[in-house]
């Protein structure tokens, strides 16, 4: 049997999803309510969240907004722009975001926010895979890139919330 090189890296790319465990702390004086305002309102991070390509809604979700789904789109300084479905499946006022993402990448994001000294602290979890065979090849450099380009997301994250809120955002990694 002959298979073409790029058919054998295709298989091997789709058993091989690769997964990857995230996490991000911020810590700000904003109060809850304040963060948590800015936050639960995605259609508007492309406004000041650098590297949020898009957040367009495809399905509105109930009264709480479980079950929207939101098409968005995000690229750091690596030349790809990852695009992804994230179906609203928890949502607790001033407390939590859960997500379930589909697309270029699979698995589950949570946004919690807890009350800290009268600020608040936003803590970003995601455990997710690469959904593409390129981005799941055995490459010994492709787990940092990923980690890097979230890392850098992430900061950009922080500096556009900083100025959104106009108050400092500490970051940890």
């Amino acid at each position: 049997m002959n298979k073409s090189i790029a058919n054998i890296a295709l298989n091997d790319g789709e058993r091989a999803a690769t997964r990857h465990r995230f996490q991000t702390v911020w810590r700000t004086p904003a109060g809850v309510e304040r963060v948590w305002e800015t936050l639960a309102h995605y259609s508007a991070w492309a406004t000041w969240w650098r590297g949020v390509r898009k957040v367009e809604a495809l399905r509105r979700g109930d009264e709480n907004g479980v079950g929207a789904v939101l098409r968005q789109g995000w690229r750091s300084w690596f030349p790809y722009t990852l695009v992804f479905d994230l179906e609203m499946i928890l949502i607790e006022k001033k407390r939590l975001l859960e997500g379930r993402a589909s697309g270029d990448l699979e698995g589950v994001c949570k946004w919690t926010f807890s009350p800290v000294n009268g600020g608040t602290e936003i803590r970003f979890d995601a455990d997710v895979r690469t959904s593409r065979w390129w981005m799941n090849l055995p490459l010994p450099f492709a787990p940092q890139i990923i980690r890097a380009s979230f890392e850098t997301i992430m900061r950009w994250g922080r500096e556009g919330l900083e100025r959104k809120l106009g108050t400092p955002v500490e970051l940890r990694i």
